[in-house]
């Protein structure tokens, strides 16, 4: 199915254009969808922990002008102190009297209120309470207060407390944790409430009493810096010198400073792993918990900072995206022969470009999420390489057919997989040569008209080249009516000379089948002479250094040459030297044929005629070469009268039997005439 829609970038340039910007389109959708959950993805959490890091500036304010009251475990232990954790009116009182003393700017409690309107505590202690409360808020130090969601209903604090403390000064303690249960986003309002209130995160409460426009934050929330360090102070110790009334102290610490009074005791259980947690492997503990104080004291100093990071618009980060899968993609665009290969470096490139530009971007305060960009470029990335395997796979198939057509299978898949056969280099090789050639193909070209003769032309190639394959054979080449083949080059073939023997057989079975169809059609009869010679030969890549050819060269070839025209002497088909039959005589039927001396050597040589595969001979042809073989005997020992008898009698076995009609009007010439005292019974072979 892939293959099929890669199929559609085969087209030409525009078609190409479009297939690929609607791919962009609809990649570039799916990288939104996976932005959905942003950082509750494991491997985008991980990666904003690290991004967050390495935004930190070393060398910015320490707190940030928050300071935190602890109620440690150290104030939990203090034995002058009753359950300090818990919301005593006098206690807060004493130590909110004293913040307003030294000019604190902000007092956030992050406690919970009473909830019920019963009492729980004496009425003096809560009334001392409000009157610090109200103290507090015409000095111009707002009192921030929460409470907390359980599920989708809301704990408000009873309604004398919203009254005097002021429902605009309260805020929800609830935190947004991701699926890896760490703390990076605050929320603005609780996406579960739903009732006729909306009130703002416990943070946002603070920072408002500062800065009233941050009420216009997304709904969505914002990221919370981690970089700050505050200055902690144990509960216990603020209290005891609250009650020895030490101003100084007071003005030198809380000052113009928020002031965040909440738990960070180990009994607590509302603390949280963040992004500045390290995990604790050697003591088993698992991640380092902060304190939701701390938190929430870190998510005012986020507001506060001027670094609060922004998100770029869902149409923005669309086209980030559809601009880099775009770019990604050019390359199939972009290729003018469809080939991919010279920009292939530009798909990974920009994959591995996309993490740098996500933290250059978080670095100025924009967090553009890596994994659903880095997850579409990288689909782009298989798009890409699927369809250059595509090509590649086209491309040599077409090569392999193109060399096909020029070049032996063998010798073609050998170069496609081996280039390095292609260096002009040869060696020595023991292989089976075979020529073939048409009888009056000159006289034929002559007369017959240009489209007519090639198609013929064409006819009888193929015809010889499926016997040729079929036995594993190799067109060194085609050269006018003539085709040269090989057996045992460029691949080893053992049997090299059997397989040359039968492919010739079958070349003239073929033969025979085309010249029924020819005649048939009223064209002319074609005749195949074949030679074939076995022996060792120089087999290699010859040529020119921009043209070469793998062919075979030596004695072995130009004497399988010679053997095709020898047919013509006994009006044979296939005639093969002494060295093939000696090689093929255990599954290959032969005869001897006679002694002749080609043309350019001076030894004879014992020449046969291919008869069949071992024991396809019928009856009557076998007695035929038994007496013509007998007949040659008497031939060669000058006995003419024996053997005009024998090569007669060979006929009546198979009439019109050609080289016994030869050698019996031999015999006749020399009854008649006998030859001279020095005769050796070798023909002469003039023709080439």
């Amino acid at each position: 199915m892939l293959d099929n829609a890669l199929g559609l970038l085969d087209g030409p340039l525009w078609s190409r254009f479009k297939i690929t910007a609607v791919a962009c389109l609809a990649i570039s959708l799916l990288g939104l969808l996976l932005n959905l959950p942003r950082t509750n993805l494991f491997l985008e959490g991980a990666i904003f922990d690290l991004m967050l890091s390495m935004r930190a500036d070393p060398d910015g304010d320490a707190d940030h002008g928050v300071v935190i009251i602890a109620i440690d475990d150290a104030s939990l232990s203090n034995p002058h102190k009753s359950m300090p954790e818990s919301f005593t009116p006098a206690v807060w009182a004493t130590i909110l009297d004293a913040l307003v003393l030294g000019g604190a700017q902000v007092v956030a409690i992050h406690q919970p209120l009473p909830a019920m309107e019963a009492q729980p505590f004496p009425l003096e202690d809560e009334a001392r309470w409000f009157r610090s409360v109200q103290a507090a808020h015409q000095a111009g130090i707002p009192v921030v207060y929460g409470f907390r969601y359980l599920s989708d209903r809301p704990l408000f604090p009873s309604a004398k407390y919203s009254e005097i403390m002021g429902r605009d000064l309260m805020g929800f303690f609830n935190l947004v944790h991701d699926r890896d249960n760490k703390v990076r986003l605050q929320a603005v309002k609780w996406p579960h409430f739903d009732g006729p209130e909306d009130p703002f995160s416990f943070s946002l409460a603070v920072a408002r009493t500062l800065r009233p426009e941050l009420a216009a934050l997304p709904e969505q929330g914002f990221y919370i810096d981690y970089s700050a360090k505050f200055t902690k102070i144990s509960y216990s110790d603020i209290y005891d010198r609250a009650l020895n009334g030490e101003v100084d102290f007071f003005k030198r610490v809380f000052a113009g400073r928020i002031v965040f009074i909440g738990e960070t005791n180990s009994i607590n259980m509302d603390s949280y792993p963040t992004p500045a947690s390290d995990f604790q492997r050697s003591s088993g503990q698992g991640w380092h918990l902060m304190p939701a104080v701390e938190i929430q004291a870190h998510s005012v100093a986020t507001l506060l900072g001027g670094h609060l990071l922004q998100e770029p618009s869902w149409l923005h980060l669309y086209l980030l995206h559809f601009g880099l899968m775009a770019l990604a993609l050019s390359p199939i665009v972009l290729s003018l022969r469809k080939d991919s290969r010279s920009l292939g470096w530009l798909p990974p490139a920009v994959a591995l470009l996309y993490p740098l530009i996500c933290l250059m971007a978080f670095r100025r305060d924009v967090y553009v999420p890596v994994i659903p960009g880095l997850g579409i470029l990288l689909l782009a990335n298989v798009l890409f390489w699927a369809h250059r395997a595509r090509e590649s796979r086209i491309m040599q198939h077409t090569s392999s057919q193109a060399l096909n057509m020029y070049l032996n299978p063998d010798l073609a898949g050998q170069i496609i997989h081996h280039p390095e056969i292609l260096e002009r280099r040869g060696e020595l090789r023991n292989v089976t040569v075979l020529f073939a050639d048409l009888v009056g193909f000159t006289a034929m070209s002559e007369t017959m008209d240009t489209a007519a003769l090639v198609d013929i032309l064409n006819r009888y190639y193929d015809t010889m080249n499926t016997a040729i394959e079929r036995y594993g054979g190799f067109v060194d080449k085609f050269v006018g009516d003539g085709i040269m083949e090989v057996w045992g080059a460029p691949s080893s073939q053992p049997r090299h000379a059997v397989s040359a023997c039968l492919s010739a057989l079958m070349q003239k079975r073929l033969m025979e089948d085309l010249n029924r169809e020819l005649t048939a059609a009223g064209q002319p009869f074609l005749q195949a002479l074949m030679g074939l010679n076995t022996g060792q030969v120089i087999a290699g890549n010859i040529g020119a250094r921009q043209r070469i050819n793998y062919t075979v060269m030596g004695d072995t070839v130009n004497l399988a040459s010679r053997l095709v025209s020898a047919n013509k002497l006994f009006m044979t088909t296939i005639i093969a030297s002494e060295a093939t039959a000696s090689a093929a005589k255990d599954e290959i039927s032969f005869r001897s044929l006679d002694r002749i001396r080609v043309r350019g050597r001076k030894r004879s040589i014992t020449v046969f005629e291919v008869l069949a595969p071992k024991g396809d001979l019928d009856g009557n042809m076998a007695q035929c070469v038994n007496f013509y073989e007998r007949a040659l005997k008497h031939y060669f020992d000058r006995d003419f009268q024996g053997a005009l008898a024998r090569f007669e009698a060979a006929l009546r076995c198979a009439p019109g039997d050609s080289p016994s009609l030869v050698f019996a009007e031999r015999c006749k010439s020399f009854i008649s005439q006998p030859p001279a005292d020095g005769w050796d019974g070798v023909t002469v072979l003039e023709a080439k």
